[in-house]
């Protein structure tokens, strides 16, 4: 058998939940001309995030 797949980029989210505006205030966006990710707030100045979103 072979299977073939391709990753598709787009800002869908598959099987989340649409949540109230400030109801997470420890999430975080991360944002650039090239990307957008996830994190979280671990201090009020720190925001953890996975390696490869940054620049």
């Amino acid at each position: 058998m072979l299977v073939l797949s391709t990753s598709g980029h787009g800002s869908e989210i598959v099987g989340g939940n649409e949540v109230e505006p400030h109801s997470l205030p420890f999430m975080a966006r991360v944002r650039s001309a090239r990307f957008m990710c996830g994190g979280i707030l671990i201090h009020p100045q720190c925001v953890l995030t996975a390696p490869q979103c940054r620049e």
